[in-house]
């Protein structure tokens, strides 16, 4: 049985949906950070985005960063949904990565940040920790969108100091959003 050879195919172009260029090419992709941030002496800091449950978008999370600018190490708890504590703040501080396309889109995913507070987290479950070393900043790897938060949830981080002293830092975090749907399957090629 001889294979029939294609002679006439049609090249393909693949592109990668989870790639932060991609979304930044197309206007999705923020970055956020902090307020400065104290804690220490018995006192947590946290930071982290919220999808509010009317947003009508997927979190998808990328990268985040923390600057500690003491002189003392400190740890970093990564939380999945844990719920904001109550005196936390909006941060205005949220931005397109693509400059070009104007007037720039805007999140429906916000920044918000807290510090000051003894109280434990509320609800979530904490996904793993990091030694922030004084005087550095601690990048984490792109999870490319490998962590995805549905309306209503968060990721965040929360800073703790068993320093006598106080210690100060800030969070920035990148992400992108996707209209949400109950199910979407996104099987590209099949028909």
């Amino acid at each position: 049985m001889r294979m029939h050879e294609c002679k006439n195919t049609i090249p393909h172009t693949i592109v990668d949906l989870t790639s932060p260029g991609y979304q930044a090419r197309v206007g999705n992709y923020y970055i956020g950070q902090t307020g400065e941030l104290e804690f220490g002496q018995g006192y947590s800091a946290w930071g982290g985005l919220v999808n509010p449950v009317d947003s009508g978008v997927n979190l998808f999370f990328d990268i985040f960063t923390i600057t500690n600018f003491s002189e003392q190490s400190y740890t970093a708890q990564i939380w999945m949904n844990a719920g904001p504590p109550k005196n936390s703040q909006i941060s205005s501080t949220v931005t397109p990565s693509n400059q070009v396309i104007e007037p720039p889109p805007k999140p429906k995913v916000c920044v918000k940040y807290a510090d000051g507070f003894k109280e434990p987290l509320r609800r979530g479950i904490n996904i793993f920790d990091r030694i922030v070393p004084q005087n550095s900043t601690l990048v984490s790897d792109s999870h490319k969108g490998s962590i995805i938060i549905g309306q209503g949830g968060t990721i965040s981080i929360l800073l703790k100091s068993s320093s006598i002293q106080k210690v100060t830092g800030t969070i920035v975090l990148t992400w992108w959003e996707e209209k949400s749907c109950s199910y979407c399957p996104f099987i590209l090629g099949r028909s």
